[in-house]
């Protein structure tokens, strides 16, 4: 627990914690950039997952920001696996035409090209691979500072 003092000192040192709390602010983004993309109780736990590493790197003993972290990488997983298998409903009008009694759907926005796509998917990869990581590096931490301990 470093208190918002402590936490001001480390990230001004580039330590650990400035590491999770860029992670949580690019976790913010990313959530935001997958709107209408994903389920938004998927997107909310995700932003709220970055906003919670935040308050664990600040107020939290390491194993809680251990915890967030990892749920920051199950979410980061979810959010991959919707991006690819949901169909989201399509935004813009749905019309009826009475002559062929068919419908149809003037969509209001573009279909994304593959590199908007592969692009999207490596931002999530990215952000998985990154908070797995973390989550890495702080068990390492607190596994050393037990070492210490027991000397």
């Amino acid at each position: 627990m470093l208190g918002l003092r402590g936490t001001y000192k480390a990230i001004r040192s580039a330590n650990g914690p400035a590491q999770h709390i860029s992670c949580a602010i690019v976790g913010l983004t990313y959530a935001g950039m997958f709107a209408g993309m994903v389920p938004a109780p998927i997107l909310i736990g995700w932003a709220a997952m970055s906003v919670l590493i935040v308050v664990a790197v600040v107020w939290l003993p390491k194993v809680a920001l251990k915890y967030t972290l990892l749920a920051d990488f199950v979410l980061s997983a979810m959010v991959l696996t919707f991006y690819f298998m949901h169909d989201p409903a399509p935004k813009g009008y749905v019309y009826y035409s009475a002559g062929n009694m068919g419908r149809g759907h003037a969509p209001q926005m573009h279909s994304m090209t593959s590199m908007e796509v592969i692009s999207h998917a490596l931002a999530v990869i990215i952000m998985a691979a990154w908070s797995l990581y973390l989550s890495n590096l702080v068990s390492r931490q607190i596994l050393e500072g037990k070492r210490f301990n027991a000397a």
